[in-house]
């Protein structure tokens, strides 16, 4: 296996796909590094190359979740001549970031694929805010990324004792790991989990210092960073594009711009993962179609009134619950429209051929007509 695309976090999950693809060994494993209006940077562990997708591969593309994104690997036909790359299939992700586009259209809104560990970042400063990481969390757990809550600025926190604890309390089991990034002694913790081979995206609203993290930890200042608006501590867009880069000990980090607005998809699971106390003490209710809103032998309820459940991460739970079954209705629409679009194509292509094999046999019989009267 080819030591640089390992360190790109090539394995045996992608090689034993590829080898079923390249029956002819004709193309190449790359990974996207960065998307440009249709035009990807693609590394083939060597060398970076542009790519574009062909044709067929556009045309069979009706979903979002068809295109590549950052993060993803896929097969080239590699010509060294030419200027771009032509990408002829997308490999099975392990991961996949998105949420739902903005706007009443049902649409996924792809952010980075094949990540192992998804850093949720926030800042300690006047911008903290502990729902908003219950909702990347929730993001993150769909996702198939493995979460890490990152508190940057934590020498900006008066009061970091009382901080951990109102985050340990909505996200439990999730390792939390309070840092300063302009201070290299305190990412010991964090380095931890960027060895070789494994790819690590940050997420986190503009501000919170992704990218002096990122610079941090590549020991070079290669990203740009702004200081926050110092009326409410909310930061300016600083990245405003996806992009993989390479650390020195072979880690990967994909760098993604900040994203204060992040609506649910409509996946049931990541949401019971982040809430699993909710979802256990649900499972004691007397029926199990409980609405907990006045049902007798209401375990949810009982808790409540027994102040074993916080009210305010209940009632977050709600409402991303409620967010949830809206953009699950919105996608299964949207399916609904895809499927019919691949009906219809199909139904296309079958009138087509008939055309085709008309055509031939009317031109045929035309011909054997025209021998027959001696017409030639």
């Amino acid at each position: 296996m080819n030591s640089k695309l390992s360190q790109l976090g090539w394995n045996d999950y992608f090689q034993s796909q590829f080898d079923q693809i390249d029956n002819n060994h004709s193309l190449s494993p790359a990974r996207i590094v960065r998307e440009n209006r249709g035009q990807y940077i693609v590394s083939k562990g060597e060398t970076e190359t542009v790519a574009q997708l062909t044709g067929s591969f556009r045309a069979q593309s009706f979903d979002s979740r068809d295109l590549p994104t950052v993060g993803d690997w896929v097969c080239i036909e590699y010509r060294p001549e030419q200027s771009v790359q032509m990408i002829h299939g997308l490999l099975l992700r392990k991961s996949l970031i998105e949420r739902q586009a903005a706007g009443a259209e049902s649409k996924s809104q792809l952010i980075a694929a094949n990540v192992d560990t998804l850093f949720l970042v926030s800042g300690l400063d006047a911008d903290f805010n502990p729902r908003r990481i219950q909702r990347y969390l929730t993001i993150a757990s769909n996702s198939g990324a493995n979460p890490v809550i990152i508190l940057n600025k934590a020498d900006l926190c008066l009061d970091l004792p009382s901080i951990l604890n109102a985050v340990a309390q909505v996200a439990p089991n999730i390792p939390i790991h309070p840092v300063s990034a302009i201070e290299d002694s305190q990412l010991e913790c964090i380095r931890q989990y960027t060895q070789a081979g494994e790819t690590i995206a940050l997420l986190g609203s503009s501000g919170v210092g992704k990218s002096t993290l990122i610079n941090s930890l590549l020991g070079e200042a290669k990203l740009l960073t702004q200081a926050n608006r110092a009326a409410d501590s909310r930061g300016r867009h600083t990245t405003t594009w996806r992009e993989l880069i390479e650390l020195p000990n072979g880690g990967i980090l994909i760098d993604l711009p900040g994203m204060r607005e992040l609506q649910l998809t409509g996946e049931e699971e990541g949401l019971k993962r982040a809430f699993e106390d909710m979802e256990s003490v649900a499972m004691e209710c007397r029926f199990r179609d409980c609405r907990h809103n006045g049902e007798p032998g209401c375990a949810i309820e009982a808790a409540l009134e027994n102040c074993e459940i916080d009210p305010d991460r209940y009632g977050q739970f709600l409402k991303l619950k409620s967010e949830t079954a809206v953009a699950q209705s919105r996608t299964v629409e949207r399916i609904r429209k895809t499927n019919s679009s691949k009906q219809a194509r199909r139904e296309k292509e079958h009138r087509f051929k008939e055309i085709h094999v008309n055509y031939r046999k009317n031109k045929k019989a035309h011909e054997k007509w025209r021998q027959q009267n001696d017409l030639f």
